[in-house]
């Protein structure tokens, strides 16, 4: 037996083809009418809460300025959404290449609004070739437990469900919307649109694309626990579900307090989450010295998702059958991973691999 399924059966983790009713996974078209519509169920009720209504918002768009030595067009676009007698307006931030037409886009969900950004190196991503549409997270919505400011304060009721969205769902609602805005440009290629984050954003960047398949490419850098990490079997000093519900509940539904404590006794797992994207292409990205986001089961769960590109006729990921080290870029599937030195930061060194990856993937 291989040393990467050793790894996965310590870990007990659900197996994605067996169905509650005992019925097995065998074929692309099974998949799609019943694990795919299951899956996501369930991480919907249990974890992430529901997604809220679709609201159509109004857009103003303002030029800012052609920058970046003249090879670039900035431009702010705000997104007004009215809902139950209430407004709420989001800034973003679209950059493309000057004459850009059918360019590959990152959407890139950041943690300010500021461009460039210390996580956001707009002139070396225009410089390979990519248009960037960017918004800061607390735009969007408040990162803390009152659910009635910005986006979510238009679909706040009185009383919490218990599968009601978190704040993780409001920032993934917001860069479906994008999607809808992108779908209006000329300058994209809407076949080429990548959504990116880092950490906490991470997270959100697997759960849109999980939601929204018109996202061909997510790059989820150091996302960890509820990201891209299995919960069971953690490493020793990794987070836990128990850690990061007694910092931030809100990012998730009330429904997933039930597993603290339980890990072991999910009934998921996040390569269920990175499951619901095939056969499109999934970059998870690590920190050596990031030892919270547990490198181990980021890496573990791409491996055990990887066998639903199968069905597809598609490589998952591609690697050596070890445990991931520092160095490591395994790019060659559609699931990939990278493990950098360092600790938890959306680097130059990141960007550069996950450019690289998404060129790659261009010229296939």
């Amino acid at each position: 037996m291989s040393q990467i399924i050793k790894e996965i059966n310590k870990r007990s983790v659900p197996d994605l083809f067996l169905m509650p009713n005992g019925k097995v996974i065998k074929t692309k078209e099974e998949w799609e009418k019943i694990a795919k519509p299951y899956w996501k169920e369930v991480l919907l009720r249990e974890e992430y809460g529901q997604v809220p209504p679709v609201i159509n918002p109004t857009y103003s768009v303002e030029t800012n300025r052609i920058d970046f030595a003249g090879k670039a067009v900035w431009q702010t676009v705000s997104f007004t959404f009215n809902h139950n007698d209430k407004s709420h307006t989001i800034p973003t931030q679209l950059i493309y290449p000057v004459g850009a037409k059918n360019a590959p886009f990152f959407l890139y969900l950041n943690f300010r609004p500021d461009i460039p950004d210390r996580y956001l190196p707009v002139e070396e991503i225009i410089d390979n070739g990519f248009g960037i549409f960017s918004v800061g997270y607390h735009d969007i919505t408040r990162d803390d437990e009152d659910f009635t400011n910005g986006l979510s304060g238009l679909f706040q009721t009185k009383e919490r469900k218990k599968d009601e969205y978190g704040k993780i769902m409001c920032w993934a609602y917001m860069a479906s919307r994008m999607m809808d805005y992108l779908q209006t440009r000329d300058e994209v290629d809407k076949e080429r649109v990548c959504i990116a984050g880092h950490s906490r954003l991470g997270k959100t960047a697997l759960l849109a694309a999980a939601l929204d398949e018109r996202f061909k490419f997510v790059c989820s850098n150091d996302s960890g626990c509820s990201g891209a990490a299995l919960s069971r079997g953690h490493c020793v000093g990794a987070e836990t579900i128990k850690d990061i519900l007694g910092m931030v509940p809100y990012w998730f539904c009330d429904n997933y307090q039930k597993y603290i404590d339980r890990d072991n006794e999910l009934p998921f797992d996040q390569h269920c989450l990175i499951s619901l994207i095939a056969p499109r292409r999934v970059h998870i990205g690590g920190a050596l010295e990031d030892i919270w986001a547990d490198n181990d089961n980021q890496f573990l769960s791409c491996a055990s998702a990887s066998k639903v590109w199968g069905l597809y006729d598609e490589k998952g990921l591609i690697c050596p059958d070890r445990l991931p080290v520092e160095g490591d870029i395994f790019t060659d599937g559609e699931l990939c991973f990278h493990l950098r030195k360092g600790k938890h930061f959306h680097s130059r060194t990141d960007w550069l691999i996950y450019m690289d990856a998404f060129k790659k993937w261009i010229r296939k």
